[in-house]
């Protein structure tokens, strides 16, 4: 059995989610592993946010263990201080000075879709216009639950390809998701601009939850992908015959970012345009995320990691189905990006 190392799975040209915005206080710090890289987020003395790799130049401290006040962070240590750019301030020790350019690198964040998002590669070329659109995100108030968050302990491809994978709803999650009746449909495969999507049509099938729970349907469960690791969902139920309404149904975001190539940060939530007496299905819907995920995602995933053993997914020669189409060209896709970053390099 080959258990040789492989280059990354991830491309570091592109912006990822470390956290929801609202996670990020003021004069807190919070410590992240993100692309196999330690960061410490904080916010600076205006509320924008930050990021600096966590170690201090000094004695290779956790900057995360020491405090920050004002947009500006103390190491634990020695007490050597950091600001937003990494420049260090020195301390307030009257017989301590410290080398001229002593600095920690920074990397460019952006608060946007009510989170926050970090460039760890190039920093030239890191264009906030980059940001994956997601133009469903809810703002504050409304009939939302955003702000959910998982550690896994699964390669964030292996949660890519879950998402991804509209028919696995029909087996993994029957009974709570799906049923029987949803393994007929129609599935399509599409990409504009980068945004690759999948779009499952289930006509004449029954419905597994919400205001229509166990009435026959016609039902639609759409997917899209935008680089490098945020889908949106968008789902939805009406009686036979009935017209399917844009911005009627349901969404859900899942946001997928490397921690190492072992484990992954879990970003999600949903929102919807329900009717008043349907007011309460965004947190009965994301109650139901965190638990199907927790009892019926997370094992098989952690169980899938088990038994590829650290091999590479190609290497590994998958069978291939047809309805696997999206997922297919969405890890094609990141291949590319890595090949290209690879070949930059050289």
């Amino acid at each position: 059995m080959s258990t040789r190392v492989h280059h990354r799975s991830y491309p570091l040209n592109a912006w990822y989610m470390a956290c929801w915005a609202d996670d990020l206080a003021s004069n807190r710090l919070l410590a992240r592993t993100l692309l196999d890289r330690p960061v410490v987020l904080f916010r600076d003395a205006n509320g924008a946010p930050a990021a600096l790799d966590d170690m201090c130049p000094h004695r290779f401290a956790p900057l995360s263990r020491g405090r920050v006040q004002d947009g500006i962070v103390q190491c634990g240590y020695h007490g050597l201080r950091f600001d937003a750019s990494g420049a260090c301030l020195g301390n307030a020790s009257a017989y301590s000075s410290f080398p001229p350019g002593t600095c920690v690198q920074s990397h460019p964040v952006v608060e946007r879709h009510r989170a926050i998002w970090i460039w760890l590669g190039d920093v030239e070329r890191a264009n906030p216009e980059l940001i994956p659109l997601l133009s469903r995100m809810p703002e504050p108030g409304g009939q939302e639950n955003i702000g959910n968050y998982l550690h896994v302990h699964g390669n964030w491809l292996l949660e890519t390809d879950n998402i991804m994978d509209l028919t696995h709803v029909h087996y993994l999650h029957d009974g709570s998701l799906g049923n029987e009746s949803m393994r007929t449909g129609e599935m399509t495969v599409s990409e504009k601009d980068g945004v690759i999507r999948a779009e499952l049509w289930m006509p004449g099938t029954t419905c597994p939850f919400g205001p229509l729970e166990g009435k026959l349907c016609d039902q639609w469960n759409n997917v899209e992908w935008h680089a490098p690791s945020a889908m949106i969902l968008d789902f939805g139920a009406v009686l036979p015959g009935e017209a399917a309404v844009q911005d009627e149904g349901g969404y859900a975001f899942h946001i997928f970012t490397p921690e190492t190539e072992r484990t992954t940060h879990y970003f999600f939530g949903s929102s919807g345009s329900y009717a008043e007496e349907d007011a309460s299905l965004p947190r009965m819907i994301g109650a139901l995320q965190n638990r199907i995920f927790l009892e019926e995602d997370n094992p098989m995933i952690e169980a899938i990691q088990e038994r590829m053993a650290g091999r590479d997914f190609w290497e590994m020669r998958p069978a291939i189905l047809s309805s696997d189409a999206a997922a297919i060209r969405v890890r094609r896709k990141i291949a590319k990006l890595c090949r290209e970053e690879v070949n930059a390099a050289d």
